[in-house]
Formats: structure tokens, sequence, C-alpha cells
């Protein structure tokens, strides 16, 4: 058999799902560093610019500005800076109590949103959760939780999009939560590649935290070189400059 037929398309999670995984890691991240003051200003080494504190002032920042519209420059540099800038004297504490007012007014913003936005939200706050926990050497889960289907069904769909555009190889990826999803056109000239991993390194390696080097050395299944700029060139045009590889490797 075609292991190719076998996979499926990749698809968005609903906006309930999203607002129910977006509400879940709130509160898992409230729970972790509630009452740390002692962690607050730890680097975190997949945002180097960033401690924790300030890590958790961008997610506040994203939820304040969600409520009051202002996305213009979504992702950009001067988008976050602004949002680490003006929330940068509050502590951990007072800005866990800030982004949980946000809570309610951000989800029912969702309902008004486009379907991928309400899961880029959940991709960006769970990339950001578990840069936290690689902060603090507390990984938590890493496979199986309903997070990773809205997050992975973000990423695949952007991909599946930039693999197409950019004509690349096709990827078919599996990890535990998606199954298989096809990426790419299988019947295109450029061939087609195949990699299994787990929920965590496809988000990891798909999110932009992990090096070139380290996409290299994922257990692929054919040559990935020629799908490297769906990584270094199609992903950070995509997400205007947002999401790129690191320089050095990301070890977690």
């Amino acid at each position: 058999m075609d292991k190719t037929r076998c996979a499926r398309a990749p698809q968005l999670q609903s906006i309930a799902d999203a607002a129910s995984a977006y509400r879940l890691i709130y509160r898992r991240l409230d729970a972790l560093l509630r009452g740390r003051a002692e962690v607050a200003e730890l680097a975190v080494p997949a945002c180097p610019a960033w401690t924790i504190r300030q890590t958790v002032a961008h997610l506040a920042g994203i939820a304040q500005d969600i409520v009051c519209l202002n996305m213009q420059g979504k992702g950009s540099d001067s988008w976050t800076l602004d949002q680490t800038s003006r929330l940068g004297e509050h502590s951990t504490d007072e800005l866990l109590d800030l982004w949980g007012q946000m809570i309610d007014p951000v989800t029912a913003r969702l309902t008004q949103a486009p379907q991928a936005s309400a899961s880029q939200l959940v991709f960006d706050t769970l990339t950001h959760e578990h840069d936290i926990r690689g902060a603090l050497r507390e990984p938590g889960d890493r496979t199986g939780d309903p997070t990773y289907e809205v997050a992975l069904g973000f990423l695949t769909t952007m991909g599946d999009l930039i693999i197409r555009h950019a004509e690349l190889p096709a990827l078919q990826l599996t990890t535990s939560t998606l199954r298989s999803v096809q990426l790419g056109d299988p019947d295109g000239a450029c061939g087609q590649l195949a990699l299994d991993i787990s929920d965590l390194e496809a988000l990891r390696a798909l999110g932009g935290r992990r090096s070139v080097r380290q996409l290299l050395a994922l257990p692929w299944q054919g040559d990935p070189t020629p799908l490297l700029p769906a990584f270094t060139d199609q992903l950070p045009a995509f997400t205007n400059n947002g999401i790129r590889p690191p320089s050095d490797d990301l070890l977690e």
C-alpha cells in the first residue's frame, strides 16, 4: 500500500477547541509560576533576550492587544517589544493576574476571529509555555496533550501552504497526536519525504525552536536538504520573520 494514501490533509481545530486549549495553557502557567518570584529573572534559552517575567509580559500583552484590537504589526519585533516595555515593571504574579483577567475577553474575541488566528494564538502560547519550562528545567507534558492538536493543526496547515507555494518536496509527518498528515503535493516532481517524531519535537521543529543542524539530524526518510528553504526562507517570510531557526542548538 502507498503510505501517502494513509495520510490525511492538515486540519485546523475549531475555535471552541482553540479557546479551551488557550485557557488550559494559562492555567498550567499560572500553577507553574505563581508565588515563585525567585525564578522571575531567569533567562529563557529559547528567547535569549527575555527572562521568564518578560516572556509572561509578552503573553499578557498579547491578550491585551487582542482585546483592544491592537493587531497592526502582529508578530513583529516592534509589536512584541511594546508588550514587554509597557508591562516591564510588573511582577510575574501581577502579570499572571492581568493575563487571567483577559482570558474571558480574549476567548470572546476568538469567536469573531479567523479559525487560523485562533489556532495561531494557541501555537504561540504553547511554544512559550515550553520555552519557560525549558528555563526552569521542568518539562511537563510532551505528548498526548489536547493543546498539541490545536497548535500542530496550525503549523501543519501553514506548512502545507508554504511547501505547495514554493513547490518544495512533500512531507508526510507523523506524531502521536496528528497521526499522519500530508504537507505538500506527493505527486509533485520534487519527491516525498517522511518524518516520524514526537508531538513536542514537531512543535519545536516546525515552530522555529530547532537549529538547521538539529533539523537535519531528525530521523528523516529521504534527504531533507531540498526542504530546508521551508524553514529558513519561506516560513520566516510567511510569519513577518517571526519564526526562524536559531543559530545555536536548543537542548531541552
